[in-house]
């Protein structure tokens, strides 16, 4: 009799549990998503989404490029999406680029209040220009960074540091190839890119021989990674 009095309640444990894993789980996908004031707002066109996720099976797709094409082609160069429950604006022609980045610029250059976990933790909050709110601080770093960084007298200077690592690659290229000896293309490629990309930055190459080279290798993959932690954890924390 003990034995069938245990049992019984464990059985109505378990159908507790059960029922309150049910009830959490219905809660959570099936509440009403937070939209960030769009009932007023003349969205542009959607395609079907699938419950919960939207349209994010869209978004993760691989090539992601040909999806975004097909979409264009079928719904228009102006497509509203969302992902969970943030809302994502797709722009697949050239006018409707210019439309977007040129001339309603200022219209398209507020940020989220609200900073993602990613953005303060890497990208330093409103102090990155990424993430940093339109204003007068936005302003000067674009001019800086178009100016000083990313302009053409920029790419000029480090234009022969490109060209003398093109050179050694095509040397390395012919000497293996006259020796018969077969050439692993994409792991020279990226030494190529490696070394013109640390030659620009820090003014030295990243030696292949004491493992420094991979060493740097390993650190991007593990930001990349980390990243992505954090991206999932942004979204994760606009859905709660």
């Amino acid at each position: 009799m003990a034995a069938i009095t245990v049992d019984f309640q464990l059985c109505f444990i378990f159908i507790l549990l059960w029922l309150f894993s049910l009830f959490c789980i219905s809660a959570f996908f099936f509440k009403k998503p937070k939209e960030p004031q769009l009932q007023d707002c003349d969205l542009p066109p959607s395609p079907p989404s699938l419950p919960v996720i939207g349209h994010l099976h869209l978004l993760l797709s691989v090539p992601s490029h040909k999806s975004f094409q097909k979409l264009s082609s079928k719904f228009g160069p102006l497509l509203h999406l969302r992902a969970f429950n943030i809302p994502i604006v797709l722009v697949s022609s050239g006018s409707m680029a210019n439309e977007v980045l040129r001339t309603q610029d200022l219209n398209f250059a507020t940020r989220d209040r609200e900073i993602p976990i990613m953005e303060k933790s890497i990208l330093f909050g409103s102090f990155g220009f990424v993430s940093a709110p339109y204003g007068n601080y936005w302003r000067f770093m674009k001019k800086l960074l178009v100016t000083k960084l990313l302009g053409s007298h920029s790419l000029e200077r480090t234009r022969l540091i490109r060209v003398e690592e093109l050179k050694t690659f095509r040397a390395m290229l012919f000497d293996k190839a006259a020796k018969n000896v077969a050439v692993d293309v994409g792991k020279e490629m990226m030494k190529l890119t490696n070394n013109s990309i640390c030659r620009m930055i820090m003014g030295r190459e990243c030696s292949e021989e004491n493992g420094e080279a991979e060493k740097i290798r390993g650190l991007v993959t593990k930001s990349l990674s980390l990243v992505r932690k954090f991206l999932i954890a942004s979204t994760v924390g606009r859905l709660l």
